[in-house]
């Protein structure tokens, strides 16, 4: 019994004196944590704006289409077809009263709408 409790000790020191030798890790080369990210956009920051002011925040619009008082615009982001419509308030101001994601392929199915507004526009 006594050669495996030596052997055993000298296992343990070997493997102690093994993880001695590994430089230890600095600030520079640990890897960064992932805390929450900011999304790029929001849809409460969206609804009731006009188009002048969604233009302002997400650029211009790949399509505006308007039809009676209304207006339908798409905006391609980074993981979907953002489609916003905007209705006339009582001023007769056209707001943004409907948000919603479409997908940006035909066939693929409908993103949800706050992962896509997060995104934001793709990069590059």
């Amino acid at each position: 019994m006594t050669a495996i409790w030596r052997a055993a000790a000298l296992a343990a020191i070997s493997l102690s004196a093994a993880c001695a030798t590994t430089a230890p890790m600095n600030a520079a080369s640990r890897p960064e944590t992932a805390g929450p990210v900011k999304p790029a956009y929001l849809a409460a920051e969206i609804a009731g704006k006009t188009g002048d002011e969604i233009d302002t925040a997400l650029g211009a619009p790949d399509l505006i289409r308007v039809e009676g008082a209304g207006e339908f615009r798409r905006y391609g982001l980074a993981e979907c077809a953002l489609i916003i419509v905007l209705y006339p308030d009582e001023s007769g101001v056209r707001r943004a009263r409907h948000l919603e994601a479409g997908a940006l392929k035909s066939g693929e199915a409908k993103p949800d709408l706050d992962r896509c507004l997060a995104r934001g526009r793709a990069q590059g």
